[in-house]
């Protein structure tokens, strides 16, 4: 690693002596173009610098990194991929904890929080290569036995782990994402222009290609609305394809591609919408739904995965197979103007507790509980002290 083994050791000295939590951050995510599971992790670490008294170091591969993050200190190793994380990393680690937010870590590394997001690469198997399924079933059930904590996004997610035998019954410990990293984005409201789009004026939904979108079932849905129904506006980059795998094209009547946005675009196109329609057949967690709240938008949702427990009452659900039901709520929500309010007015109040600093309290919380535990049992680790968050 760039640092020296010498200058890791004196920082973790030093945040034992001031309480500080003693925290390495897996950060590989960083040398790659961001995901949703990447932007889980780096909201996090921005709000664990925000409220917590840590020395944020995060460990990269021997890569560039494209998402550096406010607050962290990025040092880079020698190796690549895989061997970086399962070889060097953890020498690098000392006495710290290693906090891993993206799935996967070194199984060699005990004193270790992972967060593993969800059990899809068994679930919707299919739409995952071969190569990614084996290392998936055979690192994280290892991985989930060897460290200390394992952190999950839902309460959904967490069972399926536990039925497929990726987590140990009653290991995971349950924090619910954060949203409100887009009310941190200035509006754009220009997009409207751009793509001649009026307030109140259309449906958003976003694109994506992947099976348990289901974005195929809800352009049909929109299809079948007739002439003269509010646009359904999809958002986003779906490449080169003209249709789904099951033929659905991507074109149809009252079915508008704008393509790519910014996060600036798609704040403003959430706060000018009648609705966002979310149909996925499964989700981890699901933050758009809980972004469009936040920005007063209306929801639609399925009862995929973990939509009901993220979403509650304040959002429309119903079957993500049920295409006749996805036409007839989309007509319903754009003609009554007091169920839109409504809802934006229930999904304010309800995605107002989905924040980041929550997330990362929680997170701490877990942590220092553990070290209390280990405190109790090893002499040298008897100076440790809750920060002021948690006395």
């Amino acid at each position: 690693m760039d640092d020296t083994p010498t200058s890791l050791a004196s920082r973790f000295e030093a945040d034992q002596a001031a309480g500080a939590i003693p925290l390495m951050v897996n950060a590989r995510f960083t040398t790659r173009p961001l995901t949703g599971v990447d932007r889980v992790a780096a909201e996090t670490i921005r709000a664990l610098a925000r409220i917590a008294p840590t020395n944020l170091v995060g460990a990269i591969p021997n890569a560039d990194p494209i998402t550096p993050i406010d607050g962290m200190k990025l040092v880079r190793g020698r190796l690549k991929g895989h061997a970086w994380e399962q070889l060097e990393l953890p020498r690098a680690v000392g006495g710290r904890w290693l906090y891993s937010p993206c799935n996967t870590g070194p199984v060699l590394i005990g004193r270790q929080i992972v967060v593993i997001h969800d059990a899809q690469f068994i679930t919707i198997g299919h739409t995952y290569s071969r190569a990614f399924r084996t290392w998936y079933r055979a690192l994280l059930p290892a991985l989930a036995r060897r460290a200390r904590i394992v952190v999950t996004v839902s309460d959904f997610s967490r069972r399926e782990l536990e039925s497929y035998g990726i987590v140990p019954h009653g290991k995971a410990k349950v924090i619910h994402n954060g949203a409100d990293h887009i009310l941190r984005v200035p509006q754009d409201d220009q997009v409207l222009a751009k793509h001649a789009l009026t307030p109140g004026g259309y449906i958003l939904a976003i694109a994506h290609l992947a099976p348990h979108k289901n974005l195929a079932t809800l352009i049909r849905a929109a299809s079948k609305r007739g002439p003269g129904a509010m646009p359904l506006v999809v958002a986003g980059g779906v490449g080169n394809a003209k249709v789904f795998a099951d033929g659905t094209p991507l074109q149809a009547e009252g079915v508008r591609m704008i393509g790519r946005v910014t996060d600036a675009e798609l704040r403003a196109l959430y706060a000018n919408a009648s609705a966002l329609a979310f149909p996925s057949r499964t989700e981890g967690f699901g933050l758009p739904p809980v972004e469009a709240m936040l920005c007063g938008c209306p929801v639609i949702a399925s009862t995929g995965g973990a939509l009901p427990e993220v979403c509650g009452s304040a959002a429309l659900l119903l079957s993500p197979d049920d295409e006749q039901g996805w036409t007839d709520v989309m007509l319903r929500i754009a003609a009554d103007d007091a169920l839109r309010a409504e809802l934006s007015d229930a999904g304010r109040r309800h995605a107002a507790r989905f924040t980041w600093d929550r997330a990362a309290s929680q997170l701490v919380q877990i942590v220092e509980d553990e070290m209390r535990r280990e405190a109790a049992q090893q002499p040298a680790l008897k100076g440790f002290r809750a920060h002021p968050l948690h006395k």
